[in-house]
């Protein structure tokens, strides 16, 4: 007994010479810590919440939530993501409401709860139930716990998903809850103990409790997404790992571990449960080609996403201090880090098999935040000398400046924003145009902006179906569209898998005057005007030489007597007689009686389909512009004109010869605008 209290006594005497300020931390000053870091978690998820519109895959969650129980499971199960997460956005949405906040507020809590999660997680990593030892191992699981939640907390990646309107967030919350559960399980069941003959004492009901909670969870994170399993394979090498270190010598059947008798049970009990769903899952594994990037480049790619998120530029400096740290953890941690360390590079290594490794992956990390989080801590924690724990802890506090800029970024800069869905329906419905229809390239994008947009039956999303579209069958869908409306607006995005030949936008700009085209975030947004008949002939003749190889046949012109808010119809018919090296852009300019500029619209010919380095030499080349008109514009006689310039010196325009003399505008003619 005396031999156990001196022991006791070194150990706390070691704990403090480890680290002398936080033994003497009150309890009641931890537990406020605790409170500040969850609050501080808190008010990152929550700000700015609902400022900015839903994007593509959010506005999927919001219209699939709206239906039914069996609709929801129905739809997912041709979908690329499995119910839970829809189905409890059915409820949830009945609570909060169907706004922007309402819906991503359940990403909020479960991003939330990750925070504290982490803090358990990484207390139970440091715990040791031994009488010498134990005080020591708690404090400083406690420690471990705590800074790792700080950095969960401001974890710039998590916060991003914890804004979505996504499943991503509740992704991460299972599975840290369902490793504290599986180290809840394992101590009940007593393979956790570090020092051998050490054990708990084993209750039937508590072992089956916290089993059948760890089952309850690893069913939930599966039915959420289909790479949980990489965090059950995380918890199997782990188990296995554990067995290893715990099997008794000689080994019987009689004294076989408690975890090998029971542990199948638990996997067993998980696949059951999950049955339902696996041919699904089995047909949604691996159906896309894969491919992978050098691993260097990966790991350096998912490093800063892990710590930085996807939302500043990265830094070798920060990320060298990162793999420091990363690598005292990995020296002084052992084997206590297995269980961190599984869950960083097991989920790396599905990606990599998987070949979902772009950055559109990244998301899939969220399972991986946690651990990652745990093995920067412990390189504070568990580093034994004080000049390396000292640079640890500068390492520490170094890292959430570069976490905060890129929350900074998120926030703020409109270079991370999400596509503007809300603002684009809000312009269409302004401009208020009698009979406008709105194409949506690619179909997938029906989700969202009808969220945004009433008028579901001008909403036109193509290409129809799964496949790639046909030619013909593009033709047919679009002139009956176009027939049916004077106006039409076009919102592209991922035509590079949906429509590669651009067949949408090139009959578009073959049949119509395109009079905008913007980019909103990584969405293009188009205004066309659909003319009564297609300008295939040449009304004013021309022949004006632009430069030295470049001519003007002539064009075509609609109405010229126009209200504000119109578009101006033009056709050019441009030749060329000598291969062209350099690219050129149309500029039509529209200008009041001072000279003052009122409107212009800068475009490639063809609406950039048609390339001036592209044209053959005696080809004629149709090419359709339009111009918007300002909704404000005041009546009055305003002229129109014309002109190219260099697209890589837009300063240099080219030199247009007429029987007045050279110039480098054209005027076509004037615009009237009346009331």
């Amino acid at each position: 007994m005396k031999i156990e209290k001196i022991t006791a006594a070194r150990a706390e005497s070691a704990e403090k010479n480890l680290n002398p300020s936080f033994s003497s931390v009150p309890s009641v000053a931890k537990k406020y810590l605790l409170v500040a870091i969850l609050l501080l978690a808190f008010g990152l998820r929550v700000h700015n919440l609902e400022v900015q519109s839903f994007w593509n895959d959010e506005g999927n969650s919001a219209r699939l939530s709206e239906r039914s129980v069996p609709l929801i499971i129905e739809g997912t199960a041709s979908d690329i993501h499995p119910p839970l997460y829809y189905l409890l956005l059915n409820q949830w949405r009945k609570l909060a409401g169907d706004s922007e906040f309402g819906l991503r507020s359940l990403s909020l809590f479960a991003g939330l709860l990750v925070v504290p999660l982490t803090f358990v997680l990484g207390k139970k990593l440091e715990h040791r139930v031994t009488q010498s030892r134990h005080r020591v191992s708690q404090r400083k699981g406690w420690l471990l716990g705590v800074i790792a939640a700080g950095l969960v907390a401001i974890n710039p990646g998590l916060v991003y998903y914890s804004q979505e309107a996504r499943m991503y967030a509740l992704l991460g919350l299972w599975a840290v809850l369902s490793t504290a559960l599986l180290l809840r399980w394992l101590a009940v069941v007593g393979e956790l103990l570090a020092v051998k003959g050490d054990r708990l004492s084993v209750n039937g009901n508590r072992k089956w409790l916290w089993g059948g909670a760890y089952v309850l969870c690893a069913v939930a994170g599966l039915y959420t997404h289909y790479f949980f399993p990489a965090v059950l394979l995380v918890h199997n090498l782990f188990i296995l790992f554990k067995i290893i270190q715990s099997l008794p010598k000689p080994l019987t059947i009689n004294n076989l571990p408690l975890t090998i008798k029971q542990w199948p049970l638990l996997m067993l009990a998980t696949l059951l449960l999950y049955t339902p769903w696996l041919p699904t899952f089995l047909v949604q594994f691996g159906s896309d080609p894969i491919s992978r990037p050098g691993m260097g480049e990966f790991v350096t790619a998912v490093s800063h996403f892990l710590t930085f998120g996807q939302t500043v530029e990265l830094e070798a400096s920060l990320l060298w201090l990162v793999a420091g740290l990363l690598g005292l953890g990995l020296v002084y941690g052992r084997s206590k880090l297995i269980l961190p360390i599984l869950g960083v590079l097991i989920p790396l290594g599905m990606m990599v098999a998987t070949g979902t490794t772009g950055s559109e992956y990244y998301k899939f990390l969220m399972v991986a935040v946690p651990f990652w989080a745990i093995w920067l801590a412990a390189a504070f924690t568990e580093t034994d000398q004080r000049g390396l724990r000292l640079l640890a802890a500068i390492g520490l506090l170094v890292l959430p400046w570069g976490m905060v800029r890129s929350l900074q970024n998120m926030y703020t800069d409109p270079a991370y924003a999400r596509a503007d869905y809300r603002a684009m329906a809000q312009r269409i419905l302004a401009e208020d145009h009698p009979n406008a229809g709105v194409i949506l390239d690619a179909a997938n994008q029906w989700e969202v902006f009808t969220y945004y947009f009433p008028d579901e039956g001008n909403v036109y999303p193509l290409p129809e179906g799964r496949s790639r579209p046909n030619p013909d069958e593009i033709d047919a869908t679009l002139s009956q569209i176009a027939a049916q409306h004077d106006r039409l607006y076009a919102i592209f995005w991922g035509e590079a898998q949906r429509d590669p030949e651009r067949l949408i936008e090139r009959w578009l700009d073959a049949h119509a005057f395109k009079a905008t085209d913007e980019w909103v975030g990584d969405v293009r947004f188009v205004t066309y005007a659909i003319p009564s008949a297609p300008a295939t002939q040449m009304e004013t003749v021309a022949n004006l030489p632009f430069g030295d190889a470049i001519t003007l046949d002539g064009y075509t012109l609609g109405e010229t007597s126009l209200r504000p808010g119109d578009i101006v119809e033009v056709t050019l018919f441009w030749q060329t007689a000598v291969p062209l090296q350099n690219r050129y852009k149309v500029f039509l300019h529209l200008l009041d009686a001072d000279g003052n500029l009122v409107s212009q619209r800068d475009s490639e010919p063809g609406g950039g389909l048609a390339l001036t380095t592209t044209w053959q030499p005696g080809e004629v080349v149709l090419d359709n512009h339009g111009l918007l008109l300002p909704s404000n514009l005041p009546p009055g006689s305003y002229r129109l004109q014309l002109g190219l310039y260099d697209l890589a010196n837009p300063a240099n325009r080219l030199p247009i010869t007429t029987p007045d003399g050279e110039m480098d505008a054209y005027v076509l003619t004037t615009i009237v605008i009346t009331e």
